[in-house]
């Protein structure tokens, strides 16, 4: 009779507890909440709301190519070493790093001097070219994917300076034909010619060029690239159709004409009434921020157009683009909002702003091809985080050998989950509480990629804490038959003030210039976007369903949120695993996603790697390892969030056998292989394994 009545309520909460979480399933909405601080009251809360409707999305989206893909750079002083630059492991991993993120997230890699890897010489009036150098760092960028925008720029080395006509007349033929048979055309149709970079600067003019003699250079490239285009489709039995390698130009600040009539004079010529005299194809130009608002790169831009127009009317059939698009000048100056999220936010409002422009199809968005970002630099102590960079480099000059640590900003994990927008979207929508965000779409409403901000750009936020609600309705994903029924998941990722900051942590340990392995490793928790939920469910089109979502968050702050229905592509196998030293007991693992051509992967949640260490052969070394231990596949990433096409692993494993003399072998050496993971768990196929054996780096 006892043993009955305590039965009795515990039957009692079970089914109760049965009827709580079956009631909860049934909502509409899934709520997330990630606090910001406990300190901060409700006064200090900054609310703001988005509500998606499938009508208007369905009136409201354009085209969007991903415009905002390319980053620059410059080798370091002196410019005659930068091979030297270019073959170092610190450059190395940097481009390998920049190539890691989904979908081309960075695309091109704008470089200045190239033509300083050139060796030069003539005799009997031919110019002859070792390209040994160039070709070492085109054949690294053309390996990871990435093209050069190629700034026909730099001394050469060589005896004498033969810079006439003839010579940019003939080296631009030698570079187009050696590098379209050496890498194919359909690559090299990819690469962005520009001219030298600047060219009314006394630090760029390095040749001394008066007016007449540039605009000689200029003409003398497009007319070596117009020879070698006729010579490559006569050769390939090719249409003459658009130009194979449009040149971009002049790559110019435009201040005044007095002070800058180099490109004021280019821009003359193309005024007029025929397109045969413009040696460009697209206008570049250079129009930075003062550093205070992200705003004030579109007005700078927005501006200068408006004044070449009015100077020179007929250039506005042509193409535009700012590839020096930065909140500020000067890459090495150290600011703290470049450390930390302000910055990725202040990237998100520039790319989303032209977007807006572009939407609306302004005279100026209706022109505007591109922007790139000067922030591909690596940086130094004591201004690893501060300087305008994409990753925080530190030197570890104590150890024996030297080697170097990455950190990545938050400003590359923002341009990561851009790559995941979709290829249709709204114009950039502004709400109450300062945020904006833009909603895309693909063709089929398949997938759908919500982007969102708060920031008060380079300036501190007082009011930090901000709680954001979004409701997206179930049947924008549906097929248009009323007996349908389809399973959905979304995926909500952020990089937000505090939680992914890894400059932050930095200052708290002290801004050592030589951090330790646990502080490295404490920081690299923090470096990549985190996830706040997940969820999936079945719907019917017609019905009510939603998604409504209810976040807390740190400002500035970045948000993702990406659904897809589950006919969507399954991941697709991974390929091309590289292991890349980096110091002992220490590699990265890097890879790319099989892909149907030009398909995008914007489902994929995340990345699995597996390591299974090496047998290892001696007597002395197979006694130190218990049976049951020997050559099982780990998954070594478990637990983290791996969204790009990388990840560190660093282990302090190792079998000592010196008093046997032998070898001692690292926790890294062995066997790796890679797997993709979508936002619906299902998994693609494991790469082939790869095997590392601790000299260098696989290739």
């Amino acid at each position: 009779m006892t043993d009955t009545m305590w039965m009795l309520p515990l039957l009692i909460m079970l089914l109760l507890k049965k009827i709580l979480l079956s009631y909860l399933f049934s909502m509409e909405s899934h709520v997330v909440i990630v606090s910001c601080s406990s300190s901060v009251t409700t006064a200090e809360l900054n609310y703001s709301s988005i509500q998606l409707a499938r009508e208007e999305l369905a009136t409201t989206v354009r085209r969007m190519k991903p415009f905002w893909t390319s980053t620059g750079l410059c080798p370091p002083e002196p410019r005659n070493t930068s091979g030297i630059f270019w073959r170092s492991r610190d450059s190395m991993m940097n481009l390998e790093l920049i190539a890691s993120l989904p979908n081309r997230g960075i695309s091109h890699v704008r470089i200045h001097w190239l033509l300083e890897l050139l060796e030069v010489s003539k005799k009997q009036e031919q110019f002859r070219y070792n390209f040994t150098e160039l070709d070492a760092l085109l054949d690294h960028l053309h390996n990871l994917h990435l093209y050069p925008g190629f700034e026909l720029m730099g001394i050469p080395n060589g005896s004498g300076q033969p810079y006439s006509p003839a010579f940019w007349f003939d080296v631009v033929q030698q570079l187009v034909g050696r590098y379209a048979n050496r890498y194919g055309i359909q690559y090299l149709k990819e690469w962005r010619f520009e001219t030298w970079n600047e060219p009314d600067l006394h630090g760029y003019n390095l040749l001394n060029f008066t007016v007449k003699e540039y605009l000689s250079y200029v003409f003398a490239i497009t007319k070596g690239l117009h020879i070698i285009t006729e010579d490559i489709n006569a050769r390939q039995n090719m249409s003459s159709k658009g130009k194979l390698f449009p040149l971009y130009g002049p790559a110019g600040l435009f201040k005044s004409i007095e002070h800058h009539p180099f490109c004021w004079s280019v821009l003359k010529i193309c005024n007029s009434n025929t397109t045969v005299d413009c040696p460009f194809d697209t206008i570049t130009f250079h129009r930075k921020g003062n550093g205070r608002w992200a705003s004030e790169v579109l007005d700078g831009g927005r501006q200068l157009f408006e004044e070449m127009l009015k100077s020179y009317p007929n250039v506005g059939r042509l193409k535009f683009a700012n590839d020096e698009a930065d909140p500020i000048a000067g890459w090495s100056t150290a600011r703290p909002f470049q450390a930390d999220v302000r910055y990725a936010a202040m990237l998100f409002s520039i790319v989303t702003q032209h977007w807006s422009t572009i939407a609306a199809g302004d005279t100026f968005g209706r022109r505007l091809l591109f922007l790139s970002h000067d922030n591909a630099f690596l940086s130094y102590y004591p201004y690893v985080f501060e300087q305008r960079t994409l990753f925080a480099r530190f030197q570890m000059n104590l150890t024996n050998p030297p080697h170097v640590q990455f950190i990545v900003k938050p400003v590359f994990s923002v341009l990561g989950m851009l790559a995941n927008l979709a290829p249709f979207a709204e114009p950039t929508q502004y709400v109450e509480g300062n945020v904006s965000y833009v909603v895309s779409v693909d063709k089929q409403r398949s997938y759908l990629c919500l982007m969102a901000s708060r920031s008060n750009d380079s300036f501190p936020m007082w009011v930090q804490r901000s709680h954001l609600n979004v409701t997206i309705p179930c049947d924008m994903f549906c097929p248009v038959r009323s007996s349908m029924v389809c399973r959905i998941s979304y995926l909500i990722e952020v990089v937000q003030s505090g939680r992914n900051d890894p400059f932050q942590l930095w200052h708290k340990q002290g801004k050592p210039p030589f951090p330790s392995t646990e502080q490295l490793a404490a920081m690299r928790e923090m470096q990549l976007p985190s996830v706040l939920h997940s969820g999936s469910r079945v719907v019917k089109f017609g019905g009510t369903s939603s998604i409504d979502i209810s976040l807390n968050l740190c400002g500035p702050w970045i948000v993702s949120i990406r659904v897809c229905i589950e006919d969507h592509t399954a991941p697709g196998r991974v390929q091309n695993v590289r292991i890349r030293e980096v110091f002992r007991d220490e590699v990265l693992v890097y890879w790319k996603l099989s892909t149907r051509k030009h398909a995008k992967c914007r489902c994929i949640q995340t990345y699995e790697v597996w390591y299974k260490s090496a047998a290892f052969r001696t007597a002395a070394v197979e006694k130190g390892l218990k049976q049951n231990d020997k050559r099982k596949w780990r998954h070594i990433n478990m637990a983290k969030h791996t969204p790009f096409m990388f990840y560190q692993y660093a282990s302090n494993i190792s079998f000592r056998a010196e008093e046997h003399n032998e070898k001692v072998s690292s926790g890294v050496i062995g066997y790796y292989k890679v797997r993709a993971v979508d936002i619906f768990g299902r998994r693609g196929s494991f790469s082939k394994t790869t095997y590392y054996g601790g000299i260098g780096g696989t290739t």
